[in-house]
């Protein structure tokens, strides 16, 4: 589930508030960016000397970086840093040393990744080795941006500024645009540097890219009313203020390193973040606004080319706004609208949240929706639990179907399209526990289709769901509500369905034969 820490986004643009504190841009920069592992303990020799050094870069009327960054006693000299072997980084400074652990954290610069556009990330040198390892860096043949005819144009949208529209039917599954990364910041970061230092990093990575590119940047929308106000932010406050409205939360790779191997169970006390990525990307992609019920979804590529994909979950028509979700969308109306104004500073006005008598008779249908969705998703995860769980289990795997079945019908009528292959998942899994082989084919194809454009090939349910679509004849031992392969344990079969006999993957013999009616 995309929503396993709900994305958070700008008003206009996409925006992420660091930390667990959700604040919008003005309250954030009133706490000073305090978070989890900034606060009084963590920083209790430096307190005194942080606020008005906060105050300095907020304030300013002059950029203070260099100095900064040159007479903190955190900082590290570019010689200190030993940086990763196998790519020549453009730059590797500045760096600070972390408040909590012994990483350095540094700018990693490469301004001539897709085809000169640039690149800028801040992470520690072995992670900034990671990253030049892949084939964006290793092969630069894959960041070559292809011209493709637009499908959208930019445009202002009445009580939502600039936004996407469509100029030609886009079907569901089609790419509408991507976009290399302009900065990308590890999690860590937040956790591990005081605020200023981290400023300090992130306004030296925007400034290290080419000319053109941190043009681009600068252009993007930002929420902080002090920085219409006559320039009264300095560049590193004006830096911050828009990575804030206009970041992606990424995931890591499913190939990466640092991920924890998949027979190792994540601990309870793991840091979800370890392998998180604070991402900004000076394209259109930061014009996208928010749709309670969206036409699109995104999702970051890591193998071909380093790019955030927006892709169409449903057919989308000339003249309509192309949009995506800031949240998770599986909340009543006035959650979404509490959490949209809160944290953003908007009331949606999307078709969901109209308020016309019509439309709130309609939105109170779709809460008592959103509520029997939540009731069934536990009852089906709760399996052999004891309370309400046990009224389905009484009634046999045919009532689990039935309540799936149901489950896909609740994300079809709310228009849920960018979620459904997760339903599509679940109804797979039950029909193949019932043993019915044929309908799981059918529920596992299903969400292969609608995952893979939302998630991407390698993702863990999009191959589990190729698997079972390939031959649900054969039942996974079950792991924690998944299904996984287990070295060395020999797979059982269903009893259900019979399997037809030479049905196989492997079995293509009569794969050119013609048969009459067919």
């Amino acid at each position: 589930m995309k929503f396993s820490g709900p994305p958070l986004f700008g008003a206009v643009s996409i925006a992420l508030a660091h930390g667990n504190g959700h604040l919008n841009v003005n309250e954030s920069h009133d706490y000073a960016h305090i978070h989890k592992a900034c606060g009084i303990e963590g920083i209790e020799e430096d307190y005194t000397l942080r606020l008005p050094a906060a105050n300095v870069l907020l304030n300013g009327d002059i950029d203070v970086l260099n100095h900064y960054a040159g007479n903190n006693t955190r900082s590290r000299p570019q010689d200190d840093l030993n940086p990763p072997s196998g790519h020549n980084w453009s730059h590797t400074t500045p760096c600070f040393n972390s408040i909590i652990s012994n990483d350095v954290f540094c700018v990693f610069t490469d301004t001539s990744f897709a085809n000169e556009q640039g690149i800028s990330c801040i992470t520690n040198a072995q992670r900034g080795a990671y990253l030049s390892s892949l084939p964006p860096f290793t092969s630069p043949s894959t960041t070559t941006n292809k011209p493709n005819p637009a499908k959208y144009t930019i445009s202002s949208i009445p009580g939502k500024g600039l936004g996407l529209i469509a100029t030609t039917r886009i079907p569901r599954g089609s790419v509408i645009l991507s976009s290399h990364p302009t900065l990308m910041i590890d999690y860590r970061v937040f956790d591990e540097l005081l605020r200023t230092d981290y400023m300090s990093l992130q306004a030296a990575a925007i400034s290290s890219l080419p000319s053109a590119h941190r043009s681009a940047f600068f252009h993007l929308y930002t929420q902080s009313k002090n920085d219409t106000a006559g320039g009264r932010l300095s560049r590193i406050a004006q830096t911050d203020s828009i990575i804030t409205t206009n970041a992606f939360d990424i995931s890591a790779s499913p190939r990466s390193p640092f991920n924890p191997a998949p027979p190792e169970p994540k601990q309870a006390d793991d840091d979800d973040d370890d392998d998180t990525w604070y991402t900004v990307f000076a394209s259109p992609i930061s014009r996208l606004n928010h749709d309670c019920r969206p036409n699109a979804d995104y999702r970051f590529d890591w193998e071909k080319g380093l790019v955030q994909v927006i892709t169409a979950v449903r057919d989308i028509f000339p003249g309509e706004e192309i949009t995506i979700s800031y949240i998770n969308p599986l909340q009543s109306r006035h959650a979404r609208q509490k959490h949209l104004r809160t944290v953003w500073g908007f009331d949606c006005s999307c078709e969901l949240c109209s308020r016309s008598l019509t439309k709130v008779r309609r939105t109170g249908e779709s809460d008592r929706r959103v509520k029997l969705i939540k009731k069934v998703r536990r009852l089906l995860r709760e399996e052999g639990k004891d309370g309400e769980s046990s009224k389905v289990q009484g009634n046999g795997e045919w009532e689990r179907t039935k309540m799936a079945e149901l489950l896909v019908s609740l994300y079809k009528m709310e228009g849920l399209w960018g979620m459904v292959h997760e339903t599509y998942a679940v109804a797979a899994r039950e029909y193949n526990k019932a043993g019915e082989a044929w309908m799981a084919m059918k529920w596992a194809g299903l969400a292969v289709e609608f995952g893979t454009m939302v998630l991407g090939e390698l993702d863990e349910e999009v191959r589990e769901m190729k698997e079972l679509a390939r031959d649900p004849w054969i039942v996974e031992r079950k792991h924690e509500g998944y299904r996984e392969k287990v070295e060395g344990e020999e797979r059982t079969e269903v009893e259900g369905d019979e399997k037809p006999e030479g049905f196989g993957v492997e079995d293509e013999s009569d794969e050119d034969e013609d048969e009459e009616g067919w």
